[in-house]
């Protein structure tokens, strides 16, 4: 009982500061905010699509770990305490707001859900891979879609996905081989 009362005590300002981060988001930018009390987690919210916003935004914290996504895209960021991953954070909360943070979809051709995501920052003119996932594209064949506030969804053309191929052959391989073949 002791131990969950000090990892409460522990995790509180985390809290504390995640929500005030949100609701300080949403008045910079003139955002409605929605929290989200039935969630499993510490802090959850949605900014909606709305004026000011192209696509569905939710926030949310489960221990010291901040996700964040919209749609069928998610981006985890962890230990959200570590002084570095704060700054991250609200650069990315903002940023996703701004047009200076975006959403890398990888869709596996015929799919309508990602595989993978990137999220990405605008550093310096360059967009730099903050957050992946991971994951196999079957066929291994994608298309791209960016979703970046003010820009709506682009899609990109096809594209050959080596890494799926190459973890499709060894798999291939790994089961010819035990089988026998």
């Amino acid at each position: 009982m002791v131990s969950q009362a000090r990892d409460f005590e522990l995790e509180a300002p985390l809290i504390t500061q995640c929500r005030a981060l949100f609701e300080d988001v949403a008045r910079q930018h003139q955002l409605a905010i929605e929290w989200d009390r039935t969630a499993p987690v510490e802090l959850a919210c949605f900014y909606r699509k709305q004026a000011g916003l192209d696509f569905e935004l939710w926030l949310s914290l489960q221990g010291d770990e901040f996700v964040c996504g919209g749609g069928q895209w998610s981006a985890h960021i962890f230990p959200a305490d570590a002084e570095d991953k704060w700054t991250l954070i609200v650069a990315i909360v903002n940023g996703l707001i701004t047009g200076e943070a975006r959403a890398v979809l990888y869709h596996p051709f015929g799919w309508r859900r990602p595989y993978w995501t990137s999220l990405q920052l605008l550093d310096n003119g360059k967009w730099k891979g903050v957050s992946t996932g991971v994951g196999c594209a079957l066929p291994p064949i994608f298309r791209e879609t960016i979703v970046r506030n003010g820009d709506g969804k682009n899609s990109t053309r096809l594209f050959f996905s080596w890494g799926s191929f190459s973890m499709l052959a060894i798999v291939a391989f790994a089961v010819a081989y035990f089988l026998g073949f």
